[in-house]
């Protein structure tokens, strides 16, 4: 493979001639509609690598440059012109610099397996390689996707073991059209800033952005110590380094691969490693992440990683929006969407490893729909939402202690069921949505006056209690089990005690509050 940015190696749909093999330079073809890979944390190292492409060398300069190259779309020819100064610096193997490889890894160097550098492998979440195999390896192109995924999500790997700019298993989330046939360009632009918004300086070098070009920053005994930001350039964070590694190009034989099964192909079997690598600290922050923040602007902030359950529409508010106080802030491509004005409908692609330290538990990929409102608009969407996201984490937390409570003699000694909660927020999930999308409606067509505001409101807080104690109360019963169990003292009293918790908690009685308003006979709807 001569170039990654030459090298037609990132797998795509066509419109019309169904899967191919695409180089970066082609992304702007209209028939190009999204990407594919044989593993899903490929697939997103793909869009984040392309991403950053773009954002490197092709950024636009200004919100109308931005939206003149949404309209029209580059040809190959001009992002080829593009992207020609740095190609070299994209060569998968070379006696010099090597894509997201050490520079001189040290004789002292392991040599590994090269199904080793996936994350999940080992993991009881790995799909691929928990059965034994003659000569496992990886093509060319899986092999670059591998040494790419990992860099990005690098997870603690032991002692000297470095994990990414972004910490171990980030959470990334992406602006996507809704609709399906919106083009690849649309999808990968949409996560491109504009650069007077990120105010980023010229580089003195490029080994200060691309650090395979440099000798790599070690941070072990003989090593420069941490990598603050102030040390290395910000788009970095797109091309951070954490490993020190090297493909191993002297076993490399010929074969199946191991991931995409692509046939009678050369494969490598090895990489060299070592510890020590770049240590990222202090206040990184990658545009394609969110961020939780310290009040108190004492430490440095921490980028949201992916989670137990994956994410759903309780996190909506801080992804989607950016929480009051900064807790979390959204990813500044995220925040920055809103500027824009697009007619588009957009959803948020959130994705990322649930890491166990280094042992991966489960890959993420959720999709949340996004709303544009006016700035003025957006304190009453988060006043509001967060009245409805504190009911159904009361009303969560209440199902999950009365569960608890109807099935063991002594609850508070039992281990806690993390399905019960997940299945009142799963359970609840399109209501939420439908219910945001109305509150939207409302603030677009409600005058600024918050009384005006909460009259428009009050229906969809009488909806949405009504909604969350009628799945509490039938997944309670699910979850306890039989009619039979359900007439025990201990699940009549547990279900009469969730009512009560439904009906009279600080959360719920704020939202009735609301709900009373619209003159909803609200004794009657609580019988």
């Amino acid at each position: 493979m001569s170039s990654l940015v030459t090298a037609h190696w990132i797998g795509a749909h066509d419109r019309s001639k169904g899967s191919r093999r695409i180089s970066p330079c082609m992304v702007g073809d209209p028939a190009l509609l999204d990407l594919h890979a044989p593993r899903p944390d490929f697939r997103s190292a793909a869009y984040q690598f392309l991403i950053g492409l773009l954002q490197t060398f092709y950024a636009p300069s200004s919100a109308r440059e931005w939206r003149t190259r949404w309209n029209q779309a580059p040809s190959a020819e001009t992002l080829a012109a593009a992207f020609a100064p740095y190609q070299d610096a994209f060569a998968l193997e070379n006696e010099g610099p090597a894509f997201l490889q050490d520079l001189a890894l040290p004789a002292d160097a392991h040599q590994m397996p090269v199904l080793d550098l996936l994350i999940d492998a080992g993991s009881d979440s790995n799909r691929h390689f928990n059965k034994a195999q003659a000569q496992p390896g990886l093509c060319e192109d899986c092999a670059a996707l591998a040494v790419l995924t990992l860099q990005l999500n690098a997870p603690p790997g032991g002692r000297g073991i470095r994990t990414s700019v972004r910490g171990g298993g980030p959470l990334t989330t992406l602006l996507v059209p809704a609709q399906e046939d919106a083009t690849l360009w649309q999808r990968l632009w949409l996560n491109v800033l504009p650069s007077d918004e990120l105010s980023y300086p010229e580089p003195d070098q490029w080994g200060d952005v691309l650090p395979w070009l440099l000798p790599t920053r070690t941070s072990d005994a003989q090593g420069v110590g941490d990598t603050p930001p102030e040390k290395a350039h910000p788009l970095q964070a797109y091309w951070g380094m954490p490993r020190r590694l090297r493909l191993d190009a002297s076993t490399c034989t010929q074969g199946d691969c191991s991931v995409c099964g692509a046939s009678g192909v050369r494969l490598f079997q090895h990489y060299r490693t070592r510890h020590g690598g770049t240590n990222y600290t202090g206040a990184w922050q990658h545009p394609l992440s969110p961020y939780n923040l310290d009040p108190k602007h004492e430490k440095p902030p921490l980028a949201v990683k992916g989670q137990r359950g994956g994410i759903g529409y309780r996190h909506w508010l801080g992804l989607a929006l950016g929480r009051d106080g900064g807790q979390p802030e959204a990813a500044k491509v995220v925040a920055a969407y809103r500027k824009r004005s697009l007619t588009l409908p957009l959803r948020l692609w959130c994705q990322g490893y649930d890491m166990d330290n280094m042992k991966a538990r489960c890959w993420y990929d959720s999709l949340l729909p996004l709303h544009a409102v006016l700035p003025e608009q957006q304190n009453a969407l988060e006043r509001h939402l967060n009245q409805f996201l504190e009911v159904a984490t009361e009303s969560a937390k209440a199902l999950s202690a009365q569960v608890k409570a109807a099935r063991f003699k002594r609850p508070a000694d039992a281990a806690t069921d993390p399905a019960v909660q997940q299945s009142f927020w799963q359970g609840t999930e399109a209501g939420f949505y439908a219910v945001l999308a109305e509150l939207v409606a409302v603030l677009i067509s409600a005058s600024l006056e918050p009384e005006d505001v909460d009259l428009g409101v009050a229906p969809l807080a009488r909806q949405w209690l009504l909604l969350t104690r009628r799945s509490a109360l039938n997944l309670f019963d699910f979850w306890v089990g039989s009619e039979d169990a359900l007439c025990h003292e201990p699940a009549v009293q547990a279900r009469t005690k969730l009512l009560k918790d439904l009906n009279n908690a600080k959360p719920m009685k704020k939202l009735w509050e609301l709900a009373r308003l619209a003159d909803i006979p609200v004794n009657q709807e609580r019988t």
